[in-house]
């Protein structure tokens, strides 16, 4: 107890986002009889974040919380549009409510305390808000580099965009949030299918692969002109993120993409790119996506972090 307070710790990364975990919380909110006429406060990164507002909202069937965000993900993207989630099955965020805190509260001092792959992590969810709207904020992350501690200004720009979707579709009932998920089809996978290894990838850096792939497979049906194609490649290899596919099987990497949430009546919807700030809900197949798998492999080679390649 601090201050009459009680205070549960958690450590961070995706395998907070689990079925133990909220077991964890639900028996300390159970133990501290919390209910509706008090306030959680949530201090951490995304996942923590994901995983306590979800525990909140089906807590009595839902307690009022505060996030504080203390990464950069979180906050322009994790903290921001009322989405609480755990994974399960070894798939992304596949249970979850919709609830917004009370209030959000961001520090950037908070980000001088990350290293510097955590930043590069969490630019590629600005540089993905960017290429949502294009204009002068695409051509200023171009030239921004990914090391660097963003100030204040970046935080709002970036946050301002995801804002910007989630207020015309709150509870993605309309399809219009879907373009925030630039990126994230492919990039759930990565990320789900390297949990396992010893060398797992963080958000950003599997969302950076994922929006690669999917840039790619614009370009392949017309949408995306190889310059802007060529601009986005070289942005996320100059910034160190292309990196090498986590091991697996073709088997398994189309289990983990039919799980995914934007599958609407069978069909895998995805945002596809006709240039920055020109964004098209689009239905693709799987083997499309697999052409572009296919490419980035033989792009990136093999070797590198996990020390070999797809089987």
């Amino acid at each position: 107890m601090r201050g009459g307070c009680p205070l549960v710790t958690l450590v961070g990364g995706e395998s907070a986002k689990s079925l133990p975990t909220t077991r964890r919380i639900w028996k300390k909110l159970w133990q501290y009889r919390v209910d509706k006429g008090q306030v959680v406060l949530l201090v951490g990164g995304g996942s923590l974040l994901d995983v306590g507002s979800f525990c909140c909202s089906t807590w009595k069937r839902g307690i009022s919380y505060i996030s504080v965000p203390t990464t950069l993900i979180a906050q322009i993207d994790a903290a921001i549009g009322g989405k609480t989630g755990i994974n399960f099955k070894g798939a992304k965020n596949l249970i979850g409510t919709f609830w917004e805190p009370q209030a959000l509260w961001v520090y950037v001092g908070f980000l001088r305390s990350l290293p510097e792959r955590e930043l590069r992590s969490g630019w590629v969810e600005v540089y993905k808000h960017a290429l949502l709207v294009g204009g002068a904020l695409w051509e200023e992350v171009q030239a921004q580099s990914f090391r660097e501690v963003p100030d204040l200004c970046w935080v709002e720009k970036a946050a301002e965009v995801k804002l910007k979707w989630v207020a015309q579709d709150p509870r993605e009932e309309k399809g219009i949030r879907l373009f925030l998920n630039l990126g994230h089809t492919l990039g759930h996978v990565w990320e789900a299918l390297s949990l396992s290894t010893s060398a797992p990838l963080l958000h950003g850096e599997a969302v950076a692969i994922g929006l690669l792939q999917e840039a790619y497979v614009s370009m392949r049906r017309g949408l995306l002109s190889p310059l802007h194609f060529e601009r986005i490649q070289q942005k996320l290899h100059s910034e160190g993120l292309m990196a090498p596919l986590p091991p697996f099987t073709w088997h398994q990497w189309e289990k983990v993409l039919l799980q995914d949430k934007k599958i609407w009546g069978g069909q895998l919807t995805l945002p596809l790119l006709r240039g920055p700030g020109e964004v098209e809900r689009t239905v693709v197949s799987v083997e499309e996506l697999r052409k572009a798998v296919q490419w980035y492999r033989h792009e990136v080679g093999k070797g590198g972090i996990y020390g070999h390649s797809v089987a």
